[in-house]
This record gives C-alpha cells, sequence and structure tokens, in this order.
C-alpha cells in the first residue's frame, strides 16, 4: 500500500461496540485518518461542511435514517466512498446500485476489513492520478470508438488505441474503469456499463458486477475464483453459471 496517501474517514454506526471495532481497525491502516465515529447520520452535516471526507463506513439500520437514504443523499459527481457494515445481507443489491464499493455483514474480521480498505486506497490513488479539473470528467458519459478489432479509449486528455485481443480484463470502480492488458494497465473516466454495451459479445462477457473479461483469456475457474493471465478475479454466483455455459461451448 502507498506510503503517500492520506483518506479522511468517518464511522456511523448507532452501536457503540460497532463503532469502537471499526475505530481500532482503522487506526491499524495508516492510509486511514480517523475524522470521528458517530451513532447518527444526522449528526454529521456540520463535518462534512468542515472536512474533506473522503471515506465512510456506515451501517445501514438506524434509528433516524437509514443508511442507504443518507448515502444517496450524498451522491455527486464525485461523493465520498463509501463502504457499508451491516447484520444485514438484503440491502447488498441496492448498496452496489448506489455505488457502495464494498458491503460488509457483521462480524466483520480484520483480513476482510483491509480487503475492502485496499479498494478504497485503490480508487482514491486512481482519483488522485487523473487530478479533480473538471474538463478531465468529460468524457464520463461518453462511450469509447469502437472499430472491427479494437476500440479507442481516451486516457489523460489522448486517444489512445486498444485492441481486442490486448485484453485480459476490464475492471470498474465508481466512474473509472482499468483495461488489464498484455501491455499492462490503461486507466480511464468511463463506465463499466457503456463498455459492456459495445464490447463484442462473442469475446467478452461481464462476470462480476466489477469485471469484464476476456472468455479466450481464462484458463481455469476455480470455485468463485476465474483466472486470466497471472491475476485471479472474483465471478459472482449470478453469472457463473453462464460463464461456464459459455467456456463449455
Amino acid at each position: 500500500m502507498s506510503d503517500q496517501i492520506k483518506i479522511n474517514c468517518i464511522v456511523i454506526d448507532d452501536e457503540f461496540l460497532a463503532r469502537r471495532l471499526l475505530a481500532d481497525y482503522i487506526k491499524k491502516i495508516p492510509e486511514l485518518n480517523l475524522v470521528g465515529t458517530f451513532d447518527s447520520p444526522l449528526a454529521i452535516s456540520n463535518v462534512l461542511k468542515e472536512n474533506k471526507i473522503d471515506l465512510i463506513f456506515t451501517d445501514i439500520e438506524m434509528d433516524d435514517i437509514l443508511g442507504i437514504e443518507f448515502v444517496e443523499n450524498l451522491r455527486m459527481l464525485i461523493p465520498p466512498l463509501v463502504i457499508f457494515v451491516t447484520a444485514y445481507s438484503e440491502y447488498a443489491v441496492k448498496a452496489f446500485e448506489i455505488d457502495a464499493i464494498e458491503y460488509l455483514v457483521k462480524p466483520v474480521t480484520f483480513p476482510r476489513f483491509l480487503k475492502a480498505v485496499n479498494k478504497a486506497i485503490n480508487i482514491t490513488e486512481i482519483r488522485n492520478k487523473l487530478g479533480d479539473d473538471s474538463d478531465k470528467y468529460e468524457n464520463i458519459h461518453e462511450r469509447p470508438e469502437k472499430r472491427d478489432d479494437f476500440i479507442i479509449v481516451k486516457i489523460d486528455r489522448k486517444f489512445v488505441k486498444i485492441r481486442f485481443d490486448d485484453i485480459f480484463f476490464i475492471e470498474g470502480a465508481l466512474e473509472y474503469v482499468v483495461f488489464h492488458t498484455k501491455s499492462g494497465k490503461q486507466m480511464s473516466l468511463y463506465s463499466l456499463k457503456k463498455l459492456e454495451e459495445i464490447l463484442p459479445e462473442e469475446n467478452f462477457m461481464r462476470i462480476h458486477k466489477s469485471y469484464i473479461v476476456a472468455i479466450d483469456k481464462i484458463t481455469m475457474v476455480d470455485r468463485n475464483k476465474v483466472h486470466v493471465g497471472n491475476q485471479h478475479i472474483t465471478v459472482s454466483r449470478t453469472f457463473k453459471s453462464q460463464l461456464l455455459l459459455r467456456l463449455d461451448s
């Protein structure tokens, strides 16, 4: 993990012991700076005005307001990252619909917490690299230009040709995508959903909310992991049966 990045975070949970556990976890991770812990989303309005908050850990079912509703009210172009920490698994689909980066079900172990935080660190590093100038976000809602065997994508104000045969998989994180290719990684501001719509269906498949994979680059499916090149990525239960059918055919 980077030794330069610093992420300001807050914890919202109406249970004292849950707040204390997360605070203890946060203190073990040098990239995280805990601004405060709160028992309700209604208590943090001044904190958000007076501090740059990069990451919010929040419960869902609380007395004053649902954590889901609170996060929906926060949504803007570049909102704080959100990790839900809850005892209820039934809100997971809705949580990802509003762009939560992780959904942790209590009790949360430190290794599972660290994995979620690593994702937040990676996204923050991408945001810092691309910067926050408004013109750099002009292509969020654009579609890459498609040709017979490649696409042209906008990366750091340049137009880059990426051949379909060179792509191992594409990783999505909020408003960003990372193309994992034979020549390395390429990051850009695009929607994974828009890429899914234009990539050739016979060559690529969505296997997870965060991944599109090149079918011919898959070397193994091992339970909930797909081996692509030297990487192991997650396949969700929703897509696994479809993927196995595709591979079998």
